[in-house]
């Protein structure tokens, strides 16, 4: 039944204010245009379709999109200080009306902040017709290309903005970064959470005169969906033979998927005048602490004093073909090896501080971790490795994972795996193949044996915590492994895993460029992970991340530079058989990444800002009082505050007044063999 609602006058705007924002809802369309009366910044509605929202819709075999600002009843209602929208009798594709449809929305300004709410209040679908999600508000806060300058801000991987203007780049990045965004590339979407996706809830653009980042509510499901400078023409109109009639914009909406049950569907909009992706990061720090995930390092220490040994520690991960293969020739390694590597690192190259975390210890493969191969030298061996890095204050795991089951594993099963209701067998990816209910169990076959066997001090649980599936689960595994006072890290981390663990090898939607690939090309890295929750987590890069791929985001200098600017933990990973060729890398970290690391591990991030046009130059300032500034480019280049920064380097004025400065230097040389 539709729900009836009084409209106003033809022609009348509906408008909301406070001190800080005048929000006028448009009763024709419902569409609204925001005022932030500090800086003047007007914030449009969305400038290709003029909608509100676009409903996506399955009618039997064929879904389309509908603009729900064309629908034939459009009402609206201010009700103190909220205006309820409805959108009824949606027009389809075919200009047909779609009868008995109705979308309720609602737009509530706080009375006292600068924050819109907006939030999906109803949907009512008619028979034989299925909604499939909704985009609320669509392409609302957007910048146009190369008139409005700004950016738009994305907690993707550790972070990354999308600029909205033409700028100088080095080498031949321009080519990709101006080509993609005139290809389907440049329009996609990014989940909460998933494997590859974001690591936070929040994403926002800014102007030069103000910010606005939403933050979706408690219960998230929403995806990010975003225009990075494009007009539509490859998505939209070149398979139809038509011109896009759309200007280019750089735009992020939020996407609501209506098969998912939830109990709210909301974001909310903070404004913020004169604001950048630092404040953006700030508003949502608070956000976070309110919703339990801030526990800090301090706090965490306090608990368990051995979280300090993680403060500038070098995360040393040694492959030994296993989880994949056991014992696999040519990168197998001994005990008595996995002893020499760790003394050497402590009595040659220096390292004050590591985590070892050894892959290839047991005789099975995952998820069962027991026995320790006899083979490579036995418990006991492993123990005499265990003990010694003990000694030197490390940390040591052994690789563990619950979730996968290879298939040329002689132990394969299917006992773990889920089934449906029809008690049919699920069968997933080789490294997500266990249902979640068993981990716990799996880890109480092993864990506490293992301790008793070699006594670690650390756990490096792999790839169980990226799911949001069987959320209750995977905190129960999470709380067993902590209750054994071990020094927590695991692969993909998540924010709402930060209470239990010390240290994340990458993050959530840590990738490869195979998956969404493009937006790396077109976007830059901001460190908004950690400007939330540096002193939170130690963060370490995972060995999948761009920045380990020399031929997409760099090389170990740009690595090592990220880590300095960031105040994150320096990792290296390496089968046995590379380790001399790992030295001069590990005695630079030590040297340069691990004291950042170790006089920031407790404190926050500040700051971050692009210091040069390219947006090679960045800076980062942390609370203890540590200042970095890096040069990611090839080019040498001069601050404004008239700081010359080489190729690949760096300027670090440490806690205590002491600058450390330098540069790293790549040489291609050639001799012929004799």
């Amino acid at each position: 039944m539709l729900l009836t609602i009084p409209a106003p006058a033809a022609g009348q705007d509906l408008a909301l204010r406070n001190d800080s924002l005048i929000v006028v809802v448009d009763p024709k369309a419902g569409t609204f245009r925001v005022t932030e009366r500090i800086s003047g910044q007007v914030w449009e509605a969305d400038p290709w379709e003029h909608a509100a929202a676009l409903l996506k819709i399955s009618i039997g075999e064929e879904e389309q999109v509908v603009n729900l600002s064309q629908s034939r009843k459009v009402r609206a209602q201010r009700d103190g200080n909220a205006v309820t929208i409805l959108f009824a009798e949606p027009v389809l594709t075919d200009g047909q009306t779609l009868r008995g449809a109705e979308v309720e929305v609602r737009l509530r300004l706080h009375s006292r902040n600068a924050v819109l709410d907006a939030e999906i209040v109803r949907v009512q679908a008619p028979q034989s017709v299925r909604f499939v999600e909704i985009t609320f508000p669509a392409r609302h806060f957007s910048l146009r290309t190369d008139v409005d300058r700004g950016a738009a801000v994305m907690p993707y991987w550790q972070g990354r903005i999308a600029p909205s203007y033409i700028f100088p780049m080095t080498g031949g990045r321009f080519c990709e970064w101006d080509d993609i965004q005139h290809n389907p590339g440049a329009i996609g979407r990014a989940e909460v959470y998933s494997w590859v996706g974001l690591s936070m809830p929040w994403w926002g653009t800014h102007s030069e005169r103000s910010a606005v980042v939403g933050i979706l509510g408690p219960d998230l499901g929403a995806e990010m969906e975003y225009v990075v400078n494009s007009n539509g023409q490859a998505n939209f109109f070149s398979r139809k033979g038509k011109w896009s009639p759309y200007p280019r914009i750089l735009t992020l909406s939020p996407v609501w998927d209506l098969q998912k049950s939830v109990n709210e569907r909301r974001i909310s909009y903070h404004f913020i005048p004169g604001g950048d992706h630092v404040d953006m990061a700030r508003r949502y720090r608070a956000t976070a602490r309110e919703r339990g995930y801030l526990i800090t390092l301090e706090e965490k220490a306090r608990q368990n004093p051995e979280v300090a040994k993680l403060a500038g520690a070098l995360y040393l991960g040694i492959y030994g073909g296993y989880p994949h293969y056991v014992e696999m020739p040519g990168m197998a390694f001994t005990f008595d090896r996995l002893k020499e590597i760790i003394q050497t690192s402590r009595e040659e190259l220096g390292v004050d501080r590591a985590v070892i975390h050894a892959w290839g210890t047991f005789e099975n493969y995952v998820p069962h971790h027991l026995p320790i191969s006899e083979a490579l030298g036995g418990p006991g061996k492993l123990r005499e490795a265990v003990d010694l890095a003990k000694s030197y204050g490390y940390l040591y795991s052994s690789y563990h994972a619950y979730i996968p089951m290879l298939r040329h594993d002689p132990k394969f099963t299917t006992e773990y795996m889920p089934v449906n209701d029809q008690g049919e067998l699920i069968i997933r990816g080789r490294w997500a193949r266990n249902d979640a209910k068993h981990f716990l169990d799996l880890t109480k076959r092993t864990l506490p044996r293992e301790l008793e066997l070699i006594g670690q001090n650390a756990d490096v649980t792999d790839i169980n915590f990226i799911q949001l599936e069987q959320l209750p689960e995977r905190m129960e595994h999470a709380r067993y492994i902590r209750s054994h006072k071990l020094v927590m890290g695991t692969e993909r981390g998540q924010e709402i895993f930060l209470p239990y663990f010390d240290f994340f090898e990458g993050l959530a939607n840590s990738t490869q460029p195979r998956s969404n690939g493009e937006l790396f090309y077109i976007t830059h890295t901001a460190p908004l992970f950690n400007l939330v929750y540096h002193d939170a987590i130690a963060n370490y890069g995972k060995i999948q991340d761009p920045d380990n791929d020399i031929t997409f985001e760099g090389d170990f200098r740009i690595k090592s530079l990220r880590n300095l600017l960031h105040g994150s933990g320096t990792l290296l990973f390496f089968a046995p058989y590379e380790f001399e060729g790992m030295k001069p890398m590990i005695r630079m970290a030590e040297e340069i990444v691990a004291p950042v690391h170790r006089e920031t591990f407790f404190s926050t991030m500040t700051d971050h800002a692009y210091l040069s046009p390219d947006f090679k130059v960045q800076r980062s300032r942390f609370s203890n009082g540590t200042e970095v500034t890096v040069n990611l480019g090839p080019v040498g280049q001069k601050t404004s505050d008239g700081l010359d920064i080489p190729a690949y380097g760096f300027h670090i004025r440490h806690a205590d007044g002491k600058i450390v400065e330098g540069a790293f230097e790549l040489d291609v040389a050639w001799r012929k063999a004799p």
